[in-house]
């Protein structure tokens, strides 16, 4: 075997080469995986009646805290291409399940839709789904749909339907997100 290596430099260059290409998959691999278990969140946002289109942020952020007593899960989200931005906060968030927004009770759960962060002092920016419509009415509304919850990742859908304070109206529907803790 070892006078075959030798008088063969084919071989030697083959087991080489084969040795690089299985070094390189697996740190693909590796790195795949990595970006993946971070998470991610997609969506269609339309902001003041204007078409909608996708957002997509691999920068998901999840938070489980306690407030007022309560397991509090928060999402933030910023668009990976815009300054576009999701913000929920849902009490009691303790196991899997569907969440209203803003929900009944003492402690009512947060939907946000944010046209620009950078842009945070100006407050038409901000539209939230507890201020009234151009017509008065208050019919912001929103629902997340946790189907996975558990000490390190959750998993869900969401919609939102926000106005600002001047009545203009954002949505956003078909969400999907993934992140972990």
């Amino acid at each position: 075997m070892k006078k075959l290596f030798k008088n063969n430099p084919l071989i030697v260059i083959s087991v080489l080469l084969l040795s690089v290409v299985t070094i390189i998959t697996y740190s693909r691999n590796l790195d795949s995986s990595v970006k993946s278990s971070q998470g991610f969140f997609s969506g269609k946002i339309s902001f003041d009646s204007i078409s909608n289109h996708k957002l997509y942020s691999d920068k998901i952020q999840v938070k489980r805290s306690a407030e007022r007593g309560v397991t509090v899960l928060t999402i933030v989200v910023t668009d990976n291409n815009s300054p576009e931005s999701v913000f929920v906060k849902l009490y009691n968030a303790n196991e899997r399940g569907t969440f209203f927004i803003p929900g009944e009770g003492d402690l009512q759960n947060v939907g946000n839709l944010i046209k620009d962060v950078n842009q945070f002092r100006e407050e038409s920016n901000f539209y939230q789904t507890t201020l009234a419509n151009d017509e008065g009415l208050k019919n912001g509304v929103g629902r997340v749909n946790i189907t996975k919850l558990t000490k390190d990742e959750v998993e869900g859908e969401l919609i939102i339907i926000a106005n600002n304070s001047e009545g203009k109206q954002a949505q956003l529907e078909s969400a999907r997100f993934k992140a972990r803790f």
